[in-house]
């Protein structure tokens, strides 16, 4: 009885979980008239510094340093956010998008921020030392890869959309970030800050800002058909 019990408050977990994965499915379409949503990201806080020391390899991984929790440019423009739509369930197709890589050289990972949709991403070490390159969402794994050697390669699936948190098991201070979205209207921002999100189909939505020290902060927008919607969001506001 214990097990039928344990069986089927397992089964009440796991189909939740296997409908919202389908009911998040997008499905690409053709959008008449859509309208655009542009802004910038800024923040005007003190900005923390990350120091990084170095304990082994030291010849191919540097000398200590300070790293910044958040990258502002003029004007408080804030690098590297991803911003985004969510619960897009229809709208435009996917731009053609280059397979994710995360490449651990000098023992840093680069790119520190990428976007990516559900799918295969490449991991690559270019250093002449081990890497264990180990991704996350929340506690979960993600992947957990080996690469003991220069140039070793692995290819993983990206199954779940949101924060990937990748740090390497043999260097503790490395750290690097993935942001897996599930629909094409999404952008990361450059050193100007600024976004742009096109052929928006008219309508409401929440508008998602994400940045590694900050986390997530949701926007209401509302777009009209052939029209320019104008976001300016603080972040730390």
């Amino acid at each position: 009885m214990r097990r039928i019990i344990q069986a089927v408050f397992s089964l009440v977990l796991i189909l939740p979980l296997a409908f919202a994965a389908h009911a998040a499915k997008y499905v690409e379409g053709e959008v008449a008239n859509g309208g655009t949503i542009q802004g910038k990201i800024t923040y005007n806080g003190a900005v923390k510094m990350r120091t990084v020391l170095p304990t082994k390899d030291k010849e191919v991984c540097g000398k200590t340093r300070k790293v910044p929790s958040v990258v502002i440019g003029e004007g408080g423009a804030v690098q590297d956010s991803v911003v985004f739509l969510k619960d897009v369930a229809t709208g435009k197709p996917w731009s053609k998008m280059e397979r994710p890589v995360i490449n651990n050289i000098n023992c840093i990972f680069e790119p520190h921020v990428q976007v990516a949709r559900r799918g295969k991403v490449d991991i690559l070490n270019t250093d002449p030392v081990l890497h264990n390159t180990h991704g996350y969402y929340g506690k979960a794994t993600a992947f957990n890869v080996a690469l003991p050697f220069k140039d070793a390669k692995v290819t993983k699936t990206l199954k779940r959309v949101g924060e990937v948190r990748t740090d390497c098991d043999a260097h503790g201070w490395m750290l690097g970030w993935l942001y897996v979205v599930s629909n094409p209207y999404f952008m990361q921002t450059g050193a100007d800050g600024m976004f742009s999100i096109d052929n928006v189909p008219a309508g409401d939505y929440t508008l998602v800002v994400w940045q590694e020290s900050f986390g997530e902060k949701e926007v209401s927008v509302s777009v009209e058909a052939g029209s320019t919607t104008e976001v300016t969001i603080e972040l730390g506001s």
